[in-house]
């Protein structure tokens, strides 16, 4: 029975196993349906250089379609017969090109924002063939007919023209509304953005010619299922696809190709930020090229000007319109650097090795020259680490400097990806000092941070301890490649922020228990918002962080949870589809949570994508070694899942996994044209860590099973080894933190009007 069931398995054709839904049934499963009379924020992004923000049940509330900075179109209505939708009390989804609604009167509309095509797509439909029109919200200087074409000229104080066109015949009034010429049912108008009449209304006809909005939904299905992943909880996938999309928004050519940070504030390409939501965005997703493309980008702004000066060989903070080209920034080159190895490990391209080498013998010999201390760990401003706030650009609120503890795990990464890429070209010599400088460095910071049972956040001025918990100690376990402290001062790292910081919704950016712990993020009564910015409100980024160190050492069973509530950030908190860049620490009256900050933020979606695939399934390919390595992290709460996992030149692992008790079950096959060697560490009972190795040749199933420390392939056994030890014993049994309730008087920093501010300029902030 067993040898029946096996040969069934493998005869598997590879699309039965995880082959994304259709077009259709993959949409109308992402849909965020909105209750009648419900206002809720939505946006999409064209990929360019622009992004469309409106709400739910209304006509033109949000910033409409913003273009760089100019706001070009508003929103739209739509008719039936004559009479004007009722969209304030409508069936509305929202959906990640734009929104669609049906009314009680059978009508139905439906808006796409083109992605590409600085061009929006709405349609509207009926049961039976009437009149149709369409109404969209404009401004201009002055308006011609031009055949099929509707001209707009800039309004005052905008410089782009406007062409509107429509699937079919249309009259056109001094309303700006395109009526169907005859009934019909169902009539498209296009309106399109150029710097010219003609460009704008080139697009115009040529989009009108096709389905818009079946072409975008077309375009984007195929990004959002190059990779794949469908668990048994329905919701979490929802939240996953979503995050993905709102990823994807992010990723725009308006100053080369780049990742906006987040919105409305932020559309810039920041260093730091970018390259934390690269894995999430790009690489996890499949977009191999626009990874190459991020990197290649940043590359060319690097600084190399002579004589040099103190920001020599860095990368960036900002690149942004005019001369806004910043690099006051300690992070962002390590975090490009490790990302550009994360890439060519993904996807084989030692070439673009090279290049990241010229990249980093400057960068190295700057930072060296200029930052790098006796004991080899990188010194810095105080804030120039993430935690960047300053008083009206002076003193920090949060001072980091002059050694964060994250930016020596960075710095001894950046340090190891330069040796790898100094040996791969031939330069044995800078190979042999930077992996001694690494190794100084990682000598050097388990000295001088670590007492044995606290990590410092920091070390101050006076080469003390700052012993403040915060978040940042987790990077020690997420960011470096291999060991840069002992397992078991992460383990015990692990615990102590977990513990001190991790409710079910968000780690903290400081203990509650701290001092200068702020409860809410904007408290005009009590402090200006940045003074609450990094001490105690949550950032939606740390908490991929935080699930990569808890899979990393067995407690996914917590990880889950927390995925499952931020999920439902996503779904239904803010702006539906996306993750704001804050919340408060302490939620409001009745468990409210309570966003802030940029309503949609890159990198907190970002991370919660890249946990779905690199942390709870665990795939992280090193085609440099020939090998697709595994660390999964299944929620016990997982009964089965598909997956499509793209690597390499247009390769791709199809999985299916499925669990019977403590046993797991993975059917594995590999769609590309080389044989690739798999690597599992996986979990057993106690927490510890076990390997196998095996070769995949390509399109033939294999079935791993995996138990007991004991793993077998096609039924046939593999040898295991022990990979980790298991760490329950220091870590112990981990539980979300009740959140304080919010009572001015128990938090030192709300005894009096601006506490914090006054402890900075006194220069009493320790």
């Amino acid at each position: 029975m067993r040898r029946t069931l096996l040969a069934a398995a493998l005869a598997l054709p590879l699309a039965a196993a995880a082959a994304p839904p259709g077009v259709d049934a993959f949409f109308a499963s992402m849909a965020i349906a909105v209750a009648p009379g419900q206002q809720s924020p939505f946006v999409a992004g064209d990929n360019v250089a622009g992004y469309f923000e409106g709400t739910t049940q209304s006509y033109g509330k949000g910033a409409g379609y913003v273009i760089k900075n100019e706001s070009v179109f508003q929103g739209y209505a739509s008719f039936s017969a004559g009479v004007q939708n009722d969209r304030t009390h409508s069936n509305e989804q929202v959906l990640p090109y734009g929104h669609r609604v049906r009314y009680a009167n059978g009508a139905t509309e439906e808006m796409a924002l083109l992605s590409k095509q600085q061009a929006i797509a709405i349609r509207v439909g009926s049961a039976t063939a009437s009149e149709l029109a369409i109404r969209p919200m404009l401004k201009a200087s002055a308006v011609t007919r031009s055949g099929t074409l509707v001209i707009l000229a800039p309004a005052a104080g905008n410089t782009l023209f406007v062409a509107l066109a429509a699937n079919q015949p249309f009259t056109f009034d001094d309303t700006l509304t395109l009526r169907s010429a005859g009934p019909t049912r169902t009539l498209t108008v296009v309106a399109a953005f150029g710097a010219s009449a003609e460009e704008a209304g080139k697009r115009a006809r040529a989009l009108a010619a096709i389905d818009p909005i079946g072409a975008e939904r077309k375009a984007l299905h195929a990004v959002l299922t190059k990779s794949y992943l469908s668990t048994s909880d329905a919701e979490y996938n929802k939240a996953l696809n979503w995050a993905k999309a709102a990823s994807r928004m992010f990723v725009v050519e308006e100053f080369g190709t780049g990742i906006w940070a987040g919105l409305p504030w932020f559309r810039d390409n920041w260093g730091r930020d970018t390259f934390i939501a690269l894995p999430g965005t790009l690489l996890v997703s499949g977009q191999f090229g626009d990874a190459r493309a991020v990197l290649q980008n940043f590359a060319r702004y690097q600084n190399l000007k002579e004589p040099r000066d103190k920001e020599y060989g860095r990368i960036p903070n900002r690149i942004a319109a005019g001369d806004s080209i910043i690099y006051n920034t300690v992070d962002g080159t390590p975090w490009m650097l490790r990302e550009a190895l994360e890439y060519i490990r993904y996807t084989g391209d030692k070439a673009f090795a090279q290049q990241m080498y010229k990249l980093a013998v400057p960068y190295f010999d700057g930072a060296i020259a200029n930052y790098m201390d006796s004991d080899g760990l990188l010194a810095h401003d105080s804030a120039d680490t993430w935690m960047d706030a300053r008083i009206e650009g002076k003193q920090p609120w949060s001072a980091r400097g002059p050694r964060a503890v994250e930016i020596q795990a960075l710095w001894y990464t950046a340090r190891q990806t330069g040796a790898y890429r100094a040996v791969q070209a031939g330069d044995t010599a800078r190979a042999d000092q930077w992996n001694a400088l690494a190794q100084r460095a990682k000598s050097s910071f388990l000295r001088l941070y670590w007492d044995g049972a606290v990590m410092a956040d920091r070390l101050r001025e006076d080469a003390s301890r700052d012993t403040k918990v915060r978040p940042n100690q987790l990077m020690l376990v997420s960011v470096p490649f291999d060991d840069f402290v002992p397992p078991v001062v992460q383990a015990r790292v692990t615990r102590n922020a977990v513990s001190k910081l991790l409710y079910p919704y968000g780690i903290a950016s400081l203990s509650q228990d701290d001092p200068y712990f702020h409860p809410r993020h904007e408290n005009p009564d009590f402090h200006h918002k940045d003074a609450a910015y990094h001490q105690g409100t949550i950032w939606g980024w740390n908490a991929g962080y935080t699930v990569t160190a808890l899979n990393k050492f067995g407690y996914q069973d917590l990880a889950w949870p927390l995925a499952q509530n931020l999920g439902g950030q996503i779904l239904h908190l803010g702006t539906l589809g996306t993750m704001s860049e804050l919340l408060d620490a302490l939620p409001h009256e009745g468990g409210r949570l309570k966003p802030s900050g940029t309503y949609a933020q890159s990198w907190s979606v970002a991370e919660y994508a890249r946990n779905g695939y690199q942390d709870f399934v665990g795939f992280k390919p090193d085609l440099l070694e020939n090998t697709l390595d595994f660390s999964p992290a299944i929620p016990s709460a997982w009964s089965h899942f598909d997956a499509l996992l793209p690597f390499g030149a247009g390769e791709q692992l199809d999985v299916t996994f499925t669990r019977n008790k403590a046993h797991q079950r993975w059917r594995l096959r590999l769609a590309g044209e080389q044989a690739r060697t798999v690597a599992f560490s996986f979990l057993n009972s106690d927490k510890s860590r076990s390997r196998t190795v095996f070769n995949l040749a390509p399109g033939k199933s294999a079935v791993l099973q995996l138990g007991a420390g004991k793993a077998t392939l096609d039924g046939k056994p593999l040898a295991t080894t022990a990979q980790q030890a298991s760490f329950a014993a220091d870590i112990g049994a981990l539980h979300f933190l009740a959140p304080r309730a919010y009572r001015p008087e128990d938090f030192p920093m709300l005894h009096a009007k601006d506490v914090l501010k006054g402890i900075v300029e006194r220069n009493e902030y320790r």
